[in-house]
This record gives structure tokens, sequence and C-alpha cells, in this order.
């Protein structure tokens, strides 16, 4: 909001009032997409994790785990691709959207426990709480997923109905996850692209390019600060943990690497799926991981080789 003032401010011709609902004063958590397409909210913030059936596409990072952490850089490729390729535009024709720039907050997947984990033998038999398209990084290695979201991680743990939570070191610290979760176990699963920013359709049109153009630039430049933002706060996350008498455990690369080959490819079982529909899925992965090669990521597995 403020990087659109300072832009419209240069001419003076326009002026954005703005009405703020957050926290789900507008819509209930993961009800934000309805809310925009509906035109109960003009724009806004969507967690795309939450709606994997109906924004498959966007689901990249999520087919993509033990890439990267560099939330920055999956901001930029993944905008690229947008640009790029016309099934991430296509995909909001029917929710009668506009979505202006793709960013997220989870720049590095943890699990956050009541038990200590050393090894990917002690997640065996553990009940984890997610958003739902990460469950399937840890069942196969034994764990029970459960599907939740941060409105009600902590109580879920609190209360025992799960052992652990698959969250990032930004969310540990800002929810205080570390109050209910004694060990910190760092898989180094990577991040992943979670939110697009939003506008309804008939909004949309109805603003002067000056304005789309603001909110353009604006929404784009919000996802760096944001993966910035969550890079500088969740490194303070495991300091934040010890302080609280827990225990911090990094994956052993070996595992990592294990844990990676393990799973079943599912990156190509999102191609599969896409491509049925007309979407050249393996073009936009194999995209995607070629620019996180190029830039010397620490990527376990190759999820574009067939």
């Amino acid at each position: 909001m403020p990087a659109v003032d300072a832009r419209l401010a240069e001419t003076g011709t326009y002026e954005v009032n703005w009405r703020e609902a957050f926290s789900g004063t507008l819509a209930s958590p993961s009800g934000e997409l309805e809310a925009i397409q509906v035109g109960l909210a003009d724009m806004g913030v969507i967690p795309t994790a939450f709606h994997a059936d109906r924004l498959p596409v966007y689901q990249i990072g999520y087919v993509t785990p033990f890439t990267t952490n560099d939330l920055v850089l999956i901001h930029e490729v993944v905008d690229g691709l947008v640009e790029e390729y016309p099934a991430f535009a296509e995909t909001w024709e029917p929710l009668n959207q506009v979505s202006l720039s793709v960013s997220g907050i989870p720049d590095n997947y943890i699990l956050c426990s009541t038990s200590p984990i050393d090894s990917l033998d002690d997640i065996d038999g553990l009940k984890v709480a997610g958003a739902g398209p990460n469950l399937r990084w840890i069942e196969p290695v034994g764990a029970t997923g459960l599907t939740g979201t941060l409105g009600n991680f902590y109580q879920l743990v609190e209360t025992g109905v799960s052992d652990a939570m698959l969250v990032w070191g930004e969310a540990v610290v800002s929810l205080r996850f570390y109050e209910v979760c004694d060990h910190y176990f760092d898989a180094q699963l990577g991040g992943v692209n979670s939110y697009v920013i939003n506008v309804n359709r008939d909004t949309w049109d109805s603003w002067p390019e000056e304005v789309q153009v603001a909110m353009t630039e604006a929404a784009q430049e919000y996802g760096v600060a944001l993966g910035e933002f969550a890079a500088d706060l969740g490194a303070q996350a495991r300091e934040t943990f010890i302080e609280s008498g827990g225990s911090v455990t990094v994956i052993d690369p070996d595992e990592r690497d294990e844990w990676a080959a393990t799973l079943p490819n599912i990156a190509q079982e999102w191609v599969a799926s896409l491509e049925a529909q007309g979407v050249p899925a393996q073009a936009i992965l194999t995209d995607y991981m070629d620019a996180m090669r190029a830039a010397d990521q620490t990527v376990a597995r190759d999820w574009d080789a067939q």
C-alpha cells in the first residue's frame, strides 16, 4: 500500500482510499479467493496451497522441495514464468480475477515438534500438521499428515492432536510456536511460492491505467520485500528456540539427499496432470529447475528429470 501511494503521489492525479480488512475480519482463513472472486474484497493476498485443485499451475514450489531457500529468487523466477506462460493468467479467468504478482513467506520449511527429531527415523510415526500439498513430503518417511492452517497449528500441537508442524522460521517467531514445540528440526526442505496478490476483475477494469501500473509494480516490489523480511525474521528462529529452552538440529546433508530420493516424483505427477489439460507443465518445470541450478541452489533432486 505505501508503495502504491508513493507511485501515485508522483503525479498526484489519483489517490487510493484504502480500507483494510486483515486477519479474518472480512474473509475466514483460506476464504480469500472466494472473497475476491465475488467482489466482497477488491483485492488481497491468496495462499495458493489451500486451493491446489483450483490453482494447480501455482503449486510448482510445492512439487519441488529440497531446491532453494531463497524466496526472492523464487519470486523472481515464478513471476518470470507467469509472464512467459499464459496458463498462469488463464487460471484466473473463470475466477474473475487478475493476478499482480507471485510472492511467499515460507523460505525454508522445518519441523517444529514436541519430541526430539535428530534424524529421519525420528519422523516415523509422528502426526504432522501442514498446509496440504507439503504433507506429501513427510508421509514417505513414515509421518501421518494432518491438514491445517497457521490459525490452528498451535492448538493442534498444544492439545496433542498433532506431534509436530511443518512450518518455517518466520512463523515460528511471529506466531510463537516455540511455546508448544520444544524441538526445531531444520530439514532444509526449502521455500515455496505460496501467495498471489490478486484483484477482482471488475474492480481492475474500473481503475485507470496509471493505477493499474502502480498496483502491478508495487506488488512485484512487495514480493522482494516479503522474501527479505522472511529471511531476516526466520534467521532469528533458531536463537529464539534456544533462548526458550528448546533444541535445534540441522539435517545431515546425506539424509537430506536420501529423503529427497525417497519421495515419489511429485513434480512429474504434477506435469502429467497439467499436460492432460493442455498446459506445457514440463517446459514450465524445466525452466524453473534450470533457473535454480543456474543460481547454484542446493538442489537435492532434479525434479524435471522424467
